[in-house]
């Protein structure tokens, strides 16, 4: 009988997936024996990439303007409500 759930990945338990990263990270070979790097070497300096600056156009973001009327039509009309219970239960 094929079974209901839909989706890619089949259901497991937070200890099923613990045990399976367990079992992946103990699979992978030694490394091999290697030689000690030489004392007299310098660290290579550190050098920190700049991430290039975002460019955010309005084209991105046109739905905001009719996002921001629905919700505030939303919280006009909750207001509304409240005020009108308010008036009504006292």
């Amino acid at each position: 009988m094929p079974s209901k759930r839909k989706g890619k990945h089949p259901h497991q338990s937070r200890k099923a997936k613990a045990k399976q990263r367990r079992v992946v990270g103990t699979s992978l070979p030694a490394p091999a024996a290697a030689a000690p790097p030489p004392a007299a070497a310098a660290p290579a300096p550190v050098v920190k990439a700049t991430p290039a600056p975002v460019v955010v156009t309005a084209e991105q973001y046109g739905y905001v303007p009719g996002e921001l009327k629905k919700i505030g039509v939303l919280a006009g009309i909750m207001l509304v409500i409240l005020i009108v219970l308010s008036i009504v239960l006292t």
